[in-house]
């Protein structure tokens, strides 16, 4: 598990101390290793993301932020987890979602199953369905959108699919 937050990190170390399965990364995964901002409404957000995101309109203002390290998960699954294979992946990084998958590198050919998030945050990211779609063209995956009626293949990409929302 990575979490950038250093509350939410905190908050995760204590939940999972006597689980010795979970691993908790202080990070966020991201296409490159480095630093990067991470900007929320209010210290330990749901909300956080490594853009500051424009929601004025709802009355929330993106001013806390806290720099964060980044990783790149091919790095990690090369280092870490002697690339093993991997059952699933979930990607919920707040509109950050193809900057992850851009760093999975040769992990992705490992990979069974990817869950990733999309919606509202990516009106903010400026990152369209039409990119993640482009994205799994190149590799060996199926595209489902998960819908509260359950799992609604995708079988082409046509503009309708741009919904922020469910």
């Amino acid at each position: 598990m990575f979490e950038p937050s250093k509350i939410n990190y905190d908050k995760l170390i204590e939940r999972f101390a006597d689980d010795n399965k979970v691993v908790i990364n202080k990070m966020a995964v991201s296409e490159n290793n480095g630093f990067s901002e991470l900007f929320s409404d209010a210290p330990g957000s749901g909300l956080a993301s490594l853009t500051k995101r424009r929601l004025d309109h709802y009355g929330l203002e993106f001013n806390v932020k806290e720099t964060v390290e980044t990783i790149k998960f091919e790095d990690y699954w090369k280092s870490t987890l002697s690339m093993r294979a991997i059952d699933i992946i979930k990607i919920d990084v707040e509109g950050h979602e193809l900057d992850v998958l851009n760093g999975l590198g040769a992990s992705i050919f490992k990979t069974k199953s990817i869950q990733f998030e999309f919606g509202g945050t990516n009106i903010d990211t400026k990152r369209y369905f039409q990119d993640y779609w482009y994205y799994f063209k190149e590799y060996p995956f199926k595209i489902y959108r998960i819908t509260p009626f359950g799992l609604n293949p995708i079988g082409y990409y046509r503009e309708s699919e741009e919904s922020f929302s469910i």
